[in-house]
């Protein structure tokens, strides 16, 4: 069992794999980030879209008058004005935080 272990403390064979598989799994996980990334931009675009065409559906509607028997109603109208969704503002804060701790007394 010492010989064993004698063996596999002094044996490198498997040091270039270990390094060969650090760069591959960092190269993995940059590319996993910008994935990501991209994946949360296309997101936020289509839910944009979405919102736009829900807000462009018309709610407007019109009725009109009736007449009969020697009487009369008016029509009535609503018309609906679309919108957009804003884009998002991202302002940077103008003063920095102070955080002033004063001990108690």
């Amino acid at each position: 069992m010492r010989s064993l272990l004698v063996r596999l403390w002094n044996s490198d064979e498997g040091a270039i794999i270990a390094s060969e598989f650090l760069f591959v799994v960092t190269i993995l996980v940059i590319g996993i980030i910008v994935g990501l990334a991209n994946i949360r931009d296309a997101v936020n675009t289509e839910l944009s879209e979405l919102a736009n065409a829900i807000l462009a559906l018309s709610q407007g509607y019109s009725i009109s008058g009736q007449e009969g028997c020697c009487s009369a109603t008016d029509g009535s109208e609503a018309i609906d004005t679309p919108g957009l969704v804003p884009d998002p503002l991202c302002t940077p804060p103008a003063i920095p935080s102070v955080i002033d701790v004063l001990p108690c007394n």
